[in-house]
């Protein structure tokens, strides 16, 4: 067994050598660190021309200022003849009555207007409210009033009349107001041609 009297000097004299050899290390000298170079902006610029035509990356501020082109004059387009208007229009109806209000009215004859050729599918509806006697007088009212709107725009239109009577049952708000709209619809016209003959 080691003597405590001997391990303690032992130990007390490591520790100051250790502690010397410490204090007797070379400081190392602090450097200055050199800046951080700027980030350079790529960009891409054509080379040559024709079949030897390549793109290449360039640094923004050096890439070469593209050269005029003279393109080649093409043909102006035709108009294309499109329609701005919906499909479907929706008119909403006041409680129990056949009246178009003027926005409806001049929606449906802009609509009508922008889809010639269509033919036209009809749908009024009725209140959930009255005997069904007095709902297809509604009903047939409200197809009438949307009907003397398109007809006039519409020049041999082929039109389809479609009634639907509400159910007895009361509805929630918003579905009245739905069974309250009537719809008009154009569906284009599809040129069918007998098999073998050409125009």
């Amino acid at each position: 067994m080691e003597n405590l009297q001997t391990s303690f000097p032992r130990t007390l004299t490591l520790c100051a050598l250790l502690h010397l050899a410490g204090c007797g290390s070379i400081p190392v000298a602090m450097t200055e660190t050199a800046p951080v170079p700027k980030p350079t902006m790529l960009g891409i610029t054509q080379v040559g021309s024709g079949q030897a035509t390549r793109y290449v990356y360039c640094d923004i501020g050096s890439c070469p200022a593209p050269t005029e082109k003279t393109l080649a004059s093409a043909p102006p387009l035709a108009p294309v003849a499109m329609a701005t208007m919906p499909a479907e229009v929706d008119i909403a109806f006041p409680f129990n009555s056949s009246h178009v209000s003027d926005g409806d009215r001049s929606v449906l004859e802009r609509a009508a207007t922008a889809h010639p050729g269509a033919s036209v599918e009809i749908t009024a509806r009725s209140d959930f409210v009255g005997p069904p006697v007095s709902q297809q007088k509604v009903i047939a009212a409200r197809a009438k009033a949307m009907r003397s709107i398109v007809a006039p725009q519409t020049q041999d239109a082929q039109f389809i009349e479609r009634h639907e009577v509400a159910g007895p049952q009361r509805v929630a708000q918003a579905e009245q107001a739905t069974q309250r709209r009537g719809s008009v619809r154009f569906n284009p016209s599809i040129d069918v041609q007998p098999k073998g003959i050409s125009k």
